[in-house]
């Protein structure tokens, strides 16, 4: 067979690696001339070159080289100076990886390799590819193997796909175990509530996953510079490290963490970044493999989480991403946990100054307006329990509001809603008691974290007793107002008739003097006791010592008894006038004079009246007075007309004998300072009203219970010809006169000792009597049913009050 084909024909088929291995001179090689191989070899030959995989055929024990044209594009930059050689020689640098299988082809055996790995330079670098390859023997005619038939199928592609799918498994993996990590953290971390307990619990966990040999958790105080480590995790006990430690501790690694950095040493004992004199303290603490993460907030370090082993550790990507996670939800918990700590203390702190407070504190769901919470004081405030509104329709709250307030507190509420605060008054009918209330309601509302209104919060102010102070108050002003104007009237009055008496300015100085000063006595006893009622015996003491150069003038005696406030400002007077007679004209003028003061209690009809006597021994009897002057007047009439009783004097051969009898009852007097009521009085003296209207024919009730005011309102009525029905100190009197009476008009005082009454206006009113007020009283006092009736205010010229009377009788006009 050989004779019949040259070596220029031979390879037969075509191609580059056939066209090569015919040019090539064999002879030189371990195979010989080509004319000298055999007939199998020549034709495995040929069957490699025509193979599609890249092919190649060691021959003899030399391991000489041939390959088709897919394997010379495969070696690359081997090709072509690898056909003929040594293929041991030519891929020296991965002959251990394919030698073994080469010789067992040798030894007559097949053997295939699947996804051989096999580093080696096709170009210009090294690269990394993946075969399949099957090694199968050649033998010759006797059956000796003459060579490895080789056929490489490159995976790398395949392998590398793998490989990418792999680590993209291991990844998911990894990532599903961080999170699960994570969410098992969160879990154990949510219900601790300290930092200590949260550092402990995390640490050991993340100890526990990455088999470390302890783990710590340090919160950093850069003002103290300090950072403070209350617990760790450690497989041996306790943490190296633990407790306050100061900053400079951690030497190499502090300007990482002020950076931010995290630190990763797989070994510190060889890390170019570690001072060589700290590596012994590192090891001594087992600080061997170390991951260290800084906490920084808002450029602000606050805490550092670290993780090491005592033996060398690669750590990789994903451990480190795990510690940094966890050191940021540490933070987190911690953050949180203190956040609920304060909470809770404020909500404490809330709940003790809302049960504590008198006002009631509430909170509602902004959405539904349903009650959340009601604070302790809604039940006494309003009488109900206010644990019946909690989680129950706002109708049930505005139906404790009266009628007419109940739709604008509604309103506001819903106002609220809008994003204001409002404040707003109304009414309740308290269902404990049936008593009306007012209150005030500041509403406002509460914002979540994303600023929007959540709840609206409440509080509740029962300001009925401030209503009522303000309305007290104005009645206090009206009643000052009225006092000080009828005060003054008197003194106006008392003036005008002490002129009426005295002969000279001095006397006429003296007797006001006096007079002023025994109302001014009156009104210190007053305000000694509380407006209670004046102590007899020290009325009549402070008066009678006054007047007596000694004591041994005078006898006073009776029982302990407190008079009324109007019948001590009377009796004061009257007293006063009967001293200063006494020390003028009496028996305190004599040395041997004696005067005798004596009261008791007796009873009329049941009631009680005091019976006061006053008796003066001259030795040689006193003449009676030439004219009525002010005390004979205010004895025998004044105290008969304002306290309702009798009053005499006589004068015999004795001396003066003076008896005061009135009933023991309450009456006010203008000299109290803190009554709620205050007697109004008017006065003007003697007025010669000529030139006024003429009043002749028209009949007038005048109304007054001050007796020198109604006698010289009475006198001044007479004076322009009007006919006086009365005067009337008391509602009683005027009711028993217009019911047998008919007067034409009337001038009416509000006050009748007792305080403001209408009783007087409604039944004038009611019968079509016109009348007039004269008070001492403004408007806010009048009700509005009397808005219409003219008033004059005290004191009041007289002059005023004969024209109104006209106006009212007769229609005319001044």
């Amino acid at each position: 067979m050989r004779g019949c084909h040259g070596q220029s024909e031979w390879p037969t088929v075509t191609g580059e690696m056939a066209g090569r291995i015919r040019a090539q001179d064999w002879a030189t090689t371990p195979l010989g001339p080509q004319d000298g191989w055999s007939d199998r070899l020549r034709l495995t030959v040929e069957m490699m070159l025509a193979q599609g995989f890249p092919t190649n055929l060691c021959v003899g024990p030399q391991r000489t080289l041939l390959y088709n044209d897919a394997y010379a594009q495969l070696i690359g930059g081997k090709h072509p100076d690898a056909l003929g050689r040594d293929v041991r020689a030519t891929f020296a640098e991965v002959e251990a990886r394919f030698a073994p299988a080469l010789d067992q082809a040798f030894r007559g055996e097949t053997m295939a390799i699947k996804d051989a790995f096999y580093p080696f330079r096709r170009a210009t670098e090294i690269e990394d590819a993946w075969f399949d390859i099957s090694y199968s023997p050649v033998r010759d005619d006797a059956g000796s193997v003459i060579a490895a038939f080789v056929v490489l199928a490159e995976t790398t592609e395949r392998v590398l796909a793998e490989q990418r799918r792999g680590e993209a498994e291991a990844v998911l993996r990894a990532s599903a175990m961080r999170q699960a990590f994570l969410l098992t953290l969160s879990d154990a971390l949510r219900t601790l509530a300290s930092a200590a307990e949260i550092q402990g619990e995390a640490s050991r966990l993340l100890g526990e996953r990455l088999d470390a040999d302890w783990v710590v958790y340090g919160e950093i105080d850069q003002a103290r510079d300090t950072v403070d480590i209350e617990r760790g995790y450690s497989r041996k006990g306790e943490p190296p490290i633990t407790g306050k430690q100061p900053l400079s501790a951690f030497g190499w690694t502090l300007p990482l963490y002020r950076a931010g950095l995290t630190i990763v040493e797989n070994d510190t004992q060889t890390s170019d970044r570690v001072p060589d004199a700290e590596r012994a303290a590192l090891s001594a603490i087992r600080m061997t493999a170390l991951i260290s993460v800084p906490l920084l907030k808002a450029g602000e370090w606050v805490g550092a989480l670290a993780v090491s082993t005592g033996e060398p550790r690669i750590w990789t990507e994903l451990e480190v991403r795990l510690v940094e996670d966890t050191a940021e939800r540490i933070w987190a918990a911690i953050e949180r946990a203190r956040a609920e700590s304060r909470l809770r203390q404020s909500e404490a702190q809330l709940r003790q100054f809302a049960e504590a407070s008198s006002d009631a504190l509430w909170i509602r769901d902004a959405a539904t307006l349903r009650m959340e919470y009601v604070s302790p004081a809604f039940d006494s405030i309003y009488g109900f329990p206010g644990e019946a509104l909690l989680n129950d329709d706002p109708q049930r709250w505005a139906s404790l509001i009266v009628p007419d307030d109940r739709a604008g507190a509604l309103a506001c509420i819903e106002a609220v809603k809008g994003g204001r605060a409002v404040v707003h008054e109304f009414r309740i009918l308290r269902a404990s008691d049936g008593a009306f209330r007012w209150i005030r309601n500041t509403d406002f509302p509460l914002l979540d974290e994303q600023g929007r209104i959540e709840r609206i919060g409440g509080i509740a102010h029962d300001i009925t007793e401030a209503k009522q102070s303000v309305e007290h108050q104005a009645i206090l002003l009206a009643e000052l107002q009225h006092r000080v104007r009828n005060l003054l009237a008197m003194i106006r009055s008392v003036a005008a008739r002490t002129g009426d008496t005295a002969g000279s300015v001095d006397e006429y100085r003296d007797l006001i003097e006096g007079r002023l000063r025994a109302l001014a006595r009156t009104q210190a006893l007053l305000t000694r006791t509380a407006n209670a009622g004046v102590d007899l015996d020290t009325l009549v003491r402070e008066e009678v010592t006054v007047q007596a150069e000694h004591g041994g003038q005078y006898v006073i005696s009776g029982p302990v008894l407190l008079l009324a406030p109007k019948a001590a400002e009377v009796l004061t007077l009257a007293v006063h006038e009967l001293a200063t007679n006494a020390l003028k004209y009496g028996a305190l003028v004599e040395p041997n004079g004696h005067v005798t003061v004596a009261w008791r209690v007796v009873y009329e009809d049941g009631e009680p009246w005091l019976r006061f006597d006053w008796r003066e021994n001259t030795g040689s009897g006193v003449l009676p007075p030439k004219r009525e002057g002010f005390g004979t007047q205010l004895i025998t009439r004044r105290v008969p007309y304002e306290l309702k009783g009798r009053g005499s004097l006589d004068f015999n051969a004795e001396g003066v004998q003076c008896r005061l009898e009135f009933p023991l009852v309450r009456g006010d007097s203008i000299l109290e300072t803190d009554a709620v009521t205050l007697q109004t009085t008017i006065s003007g003296g003697e007025l010669d009203m000529s030139g006024e209207v003429n009043l002749a024919g028209a009949r007038v009730l005048v109304v007054e219970d001050d007796y020198y005011l109604a006698l010289d309102t009475q006198r001044a009525l007479q004076q322009a010809g009007g006919v006086v029905l009365g005067p009337c100190p008391d509602e009683k009197t005027v009711l028993q006169v217009i019911a047998h009476d008919s007067p034409g008009c009337a001038v009416v005082d509000i006050n009748l000792g007792e305080g403001p009454s209408f009783t007087v206006a409604s039944a004038l009113q009611t019968k079509g009597i016109p009348f007039v007020f004269v008070t001492g009283y403004d408007d806010v006092v009048i009700p509005e049913a009397f808005s219409a009736v003219p008033r004059l205010r005290k004191p009041v010229e007289l002059r005023q009050i004969v024209r109104a009377a006209a106006q009212a009788a007769l229609g005319t006009t001044s």
